[in-house]
């Protein structure tokens, strides 16, 4: 392959990602239907009512991840785009029909849940395996334009559903996602990572998943990622609200807590992924993972008032998370080897549920009139435990080059 057409793909990868940040404008779809079904049910329908749909679709994004991770593996990533960019596209045109939770439901929460999660392993594994020599820098770049996407996507989708309203907008969404990835696929024409032959084998090099899980590398970077990913993952749902009750901001100013964390997201996507190509992997999540205990910390101290240090904690935080997403990737691949390397991702995102699921349930649980250290305190100590699983993780990639060398 040249590198006019691996650059190419490439593009069209970022292109699709940044469109698959839409997923990230739930607070502003909810806030629109819900106003839409109270008019047309007659009762009020609150936008906290439907937040359980929100948690489905999160939920079974890195089920598709997997399901879609080994699909890519043995067909090349055109196939899964195919399939991410109708479910997406008949998702969006659910929601634009939806007169209640339940096809919401079906719409956000199972379509988009899915499509997105298929999308997203189709394109960052496939950057991946295409710079094997860049893996850090390909990895997070696509990331990066789905960050992108979900700091610009949603303001355009309030400006639209204020203008021709959200069923005419969802709609616009649905044909946008079916017109961008539906294209993008058919122009790529990628290979597969593996043939029929080699997809149930396995070697030194390329580890099918469940023989990867086998290993303590795997688990060490289970660990690891669930340590990176929590405060974050913790902080995101709640935001706003702590912005408002910890530091006393007005809801005006609190909004903005939400792009300082997008941008510093989107940002350390990119940087992280090019840094470690050229300090190491493990060396940038361990350090992303320092950063977001110094994060923490910065919150900790944060009072009434105390807005710049809030800001900067959550800066922090939001780029200990890209640091994370961008990096994972192409740190997959090269551990347990290219050929495997979407599904085996795909397994390894997994860790993602898990800190979803803890992480705001631990600032519900642990929240006291407007005091969230508590909650901070137990996040600083799982990231310090990430901190250890990242020298763990150093030692067994040191035993495992010296033991290659040997043999």
């Amino acid at each position: 392959m040249t590198e006019k057409q691996r650059w190419f793909y490439l593009i069209l990868f970022w292109i699709v990602n940044f469109c698959l940040g839409s997923f990230y404008a739930w607070s502003i779809y909810s806030s629109w239907l819900a106003d839409l079904y109270t008019q047309m049910a007659g009762q009020t329908v609150s936008v906290a009512s439907l937040t359980y749909i929100f948690s489905i679709g999160a939920a079974l994004n890195p089920v598709a991840m997997v399901l879609a991770g080994g699909l890519t593996d043995r067909f090349g990533p055109r196939l899964a785009l195919f399939i991410g960019g109708i479910v997406m596209a008949v998702g969006y045109l659910l929601m634009s029909l939806s007169t209640g939770p339940m096809m919401l439901l079906l719409g956000f929460g199972v379509c988009l849940g899915l499509g997105s999660g298929t999308s997203v392993i189709a394109t960052v594994t496939s950057a991946v395996k295409l710079f094997p020599d860049k893996r850090g820098f390909a990895g997070g770049s696509v990331g990066a334009f789905y960050g992108i996407g979900s700091v610009c996507l949603p303001p355009l989708a309030n400006y639209l559903a204020g203008n021709i309203g959200i069923s005419s907008t969802l709609f616009i969404y649905s044909v946008a996602c079916a017109v961008i990835i539906l294209v993008s696929a058919f122009l790529i024409r990628l290979p597969a990572s593996r043939s029929a032959q080699t997809s149930q084998k396995a070697d030194n090099n390329n580890l099918v998943w469940y023989q990867m899980i086998r290993t303590g590398r795997f688990w060490a970077m289970f660990v690891l990622f669930i340590a990176g990913t929590l405060s974050p993952l913790m902080l995101f749902s709640q935001t706003v609200t702590v912005a408002q009750t910890q530091i006393g901001l007005s809801i005006s100013v609190a909004v903005f807590t939400i792009s300082a964390l997008a941008l510093a997201n989107t940002t350390a996507r990119f940087l992280g992924g090019a840094i470690s190509d050229k300090l190491g992997r493990v060396f940038t999540l361990g350090s992303a993972v320092a950063l977001a205990i110094f994060g923490l910390v910065l919150l900790s101290l944060a009072g009434i008032g105390d807005s710049l240090l809030f800001f900067a904690g959550l800066v922090c935080i939001g780029a200990g998370f890209g640091s994370f997403v961008g990096v994972f990737p192409g740190y997959t691949a090269e551990q347990f080897g290219p050929a495997n390397a979407s599904m085996n991702y795909g397994v390894l995102a997994l860790a993602f549920s898990v800190s979803g699921i803890l992480g705001p349930n631990i600032i519900a649980m642990t929240v006291s009139d407007g005091h969230y250290q508590t909650a901070y305190f137990i996040a600083m100590i799982i990231s310090a435990i990430g901190l250890a699983a990242a020298f763990v993780c150093r030692r067994l990639e040191v035993r495992q080059v010296t033991s290659n060398s040997v043999i």
